[in-house]
């Protein structure tokens, strides 16, 4: 199908997905192994399932492929199958897939994570995982579906390495890119709905939306947040309420009729397909059908917002008054810094990034300035690492074309590229890399020479524009032009820059200085950056690259900003919270020096080893892991923080070796039959920051293994995972178990399966997150 066809159809009426599979074939009694296996064992089951979709009113059918990557295939066996897999997949829906009067019913390739999330959230490559993606896509295209759907993302990374790989192979097919948010609006690993709409809004999808995780009263404000922050058509597949595990089976809170009656409030809010995920099934999908039937897209109004945005931070340039973008990220003339770059020491940018925001930049500007003494991975690391670090959004100031592909590729959010020539030659492969990959970027006001006047650098800059919209589709709004401040020590005329930003804010255009350009080689550079910035400003500049704790500048920018505003609040830089405890603000921001002088500090007053181990180190990793589950920080932040802990925790441990300085040994485990093992890892993660011993078992561990290792190794808790509802009985099984064999070891449950309820049922403790793990050990283990 062309994506043309695809959205002309979307274009007249809403169309109408299936409902749920894992849950429904797990209802009808095929509860053990990957539903990818039906494709090849059972096909008529899945094709019976279809055909109720169909009946049912569906207008398109996901493949039963959902887990048919690789990655998947490879953790149930059925990696050399895989081929078999997607293809029977698409040739069951096909069958299943028959005209119904005037409505011919789509099929989608189905395809979701790889389960291996890329560094920093996970241990993958960008590159391993677009392969992965890439080659799945092929094999559902080649089968003969009509589009395909990546769906139930978690790490907006993982999602963005699967558009790009898919893209690299398939130009040309149907694609629908879905997210998984929480009740906050927020994925696991800290992406909001506006990040997600503003980076997946610029990569070559036809429709975004969202599925999984929640029902859909609470999936609705949610999902009017993306429909304001997205012009994209749109698509939502809501769970049908919550799951209940009664003890025997699991089933969904959320009727058929109680779900359909939000239907209409999707349609109106701006969705475009609507269908239903887990608990979902054909009755869903029926009373679903009666209440929108041949309903028509609404209209809605969206703001074209100018975003930049990290994993988890945005910056609104359309709505700031002025984008300050911190320069010190940068080697030149900073020979230490020059050398820790050499050294790929990266705890150098983290730090000046960390001290940046603190001083109120709003984006930094990241320069390596040894390109030629580095490589691609070089590059690469370095951008992990501020990603890593959860620092603020980020301007890529990488001239090598191939290096600058590179921090593109990996990062997460959609990044300020800085910059690009207005000439043809220079332009094209950059805005061949910004449409591939997202963002916004800087143009400078010159070709192969800076024009002298102000006229001459303004045709250049319409001419690049025009290039930008006509031939590769990126909109004016995605530009930022630089007028080119020359040095005025050198006999240039700082009035041609000004006039050029009274022009372009003429035309629309937002306009960023280099200020340190005008000062150099002149005394005295603060108070004439303070002084031009000023005269900029007053003319209409949008923003400045520039040295946020520059005392003078700042202070000029603020009077300035007040006079051309007249608005008093807001005109000051916003600083970024500051932690109250200086050890948490450090290991936050990386600084593992810095943690570990306050920690020498307490043992050189008197502080015990052991003391300083469990009860400030231990104490801070505690109140981090508060603030992951008040959602104050996402998973890539806990992760950065504990790896930072975990090297001073081996220091202070080596100082008390006559004692134990662990608090305990905990055994982990997700369950049998569960290959999910992001939520074990959290909790490992955070118990091993409180200063326990971890003994990690893996994922899909069989009940007798469980039990051999609790024998033998006597731990003081043992910590289960079950994510999904199909496993979720395991825990009980387990909990039987210990009690029939004497293992007097508590267990702790916890998972997006597990509930109080459950755990009361079982005699087992509920650890619904990371926190009440650590405080269910501290309290069961003493």
């Amino acid at each position: 199908m062309k994506r043309s066809d695809f959205r002309d159809l979307l274009s007249r009426r809403v169309l109408l997905f299936d409902g749920g599979y894992g849950t429904s074939f797990f209802a009808r009694g095929f509860a053990d192994g990957p539903a990818e296996r039906l494709n090849l064992e059972h096909p008529e089951v899945v094709e019976t399932l279809q055909r109720e979709y169909v009946d049912a009113g569906a207008d398109i059918l996901l493949t039963n492929t959902f887990g048919g990557n690789r990655a998947k295939l490879a953790e149930c066996g059925l990696e050399a199958r895989i081929a078999e897999v997607n293809a029977g997949g698409v040739a069951i829906a096909r069958r299943a897939a028959v005209s119904t009067g005037d409505r011919n019913v789509l099929v989608f390739g189905d395809i979701s994570s790889t389960g291996r999330f890329p560094v920093p959230s996970g241990e993958g490559s960008f590159d391993a995982c677009a392969r992965i993606f890439a080659e799945q896509a092929a094999l559902l295209a080649e089968a003969g579906c009509d589009g395909l759907i990546v769906e139930t993302m978690t790490d907006i990374k993982e999602l963005k390495s699967a558009v790009v790989g898919i893209r690299e192979c398939l130009p040309n097919i149907p694609l629908v890119a879905q997210m998984a948010f929480d009740v906050t609006g927020a994925t696991l690993t800290g992406a909001t709905v506006e990040v997600f709409a503003a980076l997946l809004g610029d990569l070559d999808v036809d429709v975004l939306g969202m599925n999984c995780l929640i029902g859909p009263e609470p999936m609705l404000p949610v999902f009017r947040r993306l429909a304001a922050a997205s012009g994209c058509l749109l698509s939502v597949e809501p769970n049908a309420g919550d799951p209940r595990f009664d003890g025997t089976r699991t089933h969904y809170e959320m009727d058929p009729l109680a779900f359909s009656l939000f239907a209409e409030s999707f349609v109106d809010a701006g969705a475009s397909i609507v269908g239903g995920c887990c608990g979902t099934t054909p009755e869903h999908i029926r009373a679903m059908r009666a209440l929108i039937r041949d309903a028509r897209p609404r209209a809605r109004i969206v703001r074209r917002s100018q975003i930049l945005t990290s994993r988890t931070m945005c910056f609104d340039v359309s709505t700031s008054d002025f984008m300050r973008v911190g320069e010190r990220i940068n080697p030149a003339g900073r020979p230490a810094l020059k050398e820790r770059i050499l050294a790929r020491d990266w705890s150098a940018l983290v730090e000046e990034a960390a001290s940046q925001v603190q001083e109120g930049a709003d984006v930094l500007d990241v320069n390596f300035g040894v390109e030629k003494l580095l490589d691609e991975r070089a590059i690469a690391e370095g951008i992990l690492e501020l990603d890593r670090a959860g620092c603020a959004p980020l301007s890529l100031d990488i001239q090598t074309l191939p290096f600058l592909e590179r921090a593109l590729r990996e990062y997460p959010g959609r990044p300020l590229v800085n910059s690009s020539a207005a000439d043809r030659a220079s332009l094209a492969p950059k805005l061949a890399l910004l449409k591939k990959y997202g963002g916004m970027m800087i143009l400078l006001a010159m070709g192969e020479s800076i024009p002298v006047t102000a006229v001459e650098r303004m045709e250049l800059v319409r001419s690049a524009v025009a290039i930008a919209e006509r031939e590769y589709g990126v909109s004016r709004d995605r530009l930022i032009v630089d007028p080119l401040v020359m040095a005025v020590g050198a006999g240039n005329d700082p009035r041609v820059a000004l006039d050029v930003i009274a022009a372009c804010r003429e035309e629309g255009l937002r306009t960023c200085v280099g200020l340190s350009n005008v000062s150099y080689g002149m005394p005295d550079r603060g108070g004439i950056n303070a002084a031009y910035l000023a005269q900029c400003v007053e003319r209409g500049l949008g923003a400045a690259i520039l040295n946020p704790g520059d005392a003078l500048v700042t202070e000029s920018l603020r009077g300035a900003l007040i006079l051309r505003t007249g608005k008093l609040e807001g005109a000051a830089a916003t600083r970024a919270k500051e932690h109250e405890n200086p050890l948490v603000a450090a290991l936050l921001a990386g600084k593992s020096v810095g943690a570990r002088k306050i920690l020498q500090s307490a043992l050189d007053a008197g502080t015990p080893p052991l003391e300083a181990s469990q009860c400030l180190l231990g104490a801070a990793m505690e109140e981090i892991g508060a603030l992951y589950e008040a959602k104050a920080i996402f998973l890539p932040h806990l992760l950065f923080a504990a790896q930072t802990a975990f090297g001073l925790f081996d220091w202070l441990n080596d100082l008390c070796p006559a004692q134990s300085a662990s608090k305990g040994l905990v055994l982990v485990a997700t369950v049998q039959g569960d290959i999910h093992d992001i939520g074990k890892n959290i909790i490992a993660t955070v118990l091993r920051a409180g200063g326990y011993e971890i003994v990690d078992l893996g994922k899909d561990v069989g009940a007798d293994a469980i039990v051999e290792r609790a024998r033998a190794l006597a731990p003081g808790v043992v910590a289960l995972s079950a994510m999904m509802t199909t496993t979720v009985g395991r825990v009980g099984e387990l909990a039987s178990r210990f009690k029939e064999e004497g293992i007097a070891c508590p267990i702790i449950a916890g998972g997006a399966s597990m509930s109080e309820e459950l755990a009361r049922l079982w005699g087992v403790h509920y650890g619904g997150n990371g926190s009440e793990g650590l405080a269910l050990c501290r309290r069961l283990i003493g």
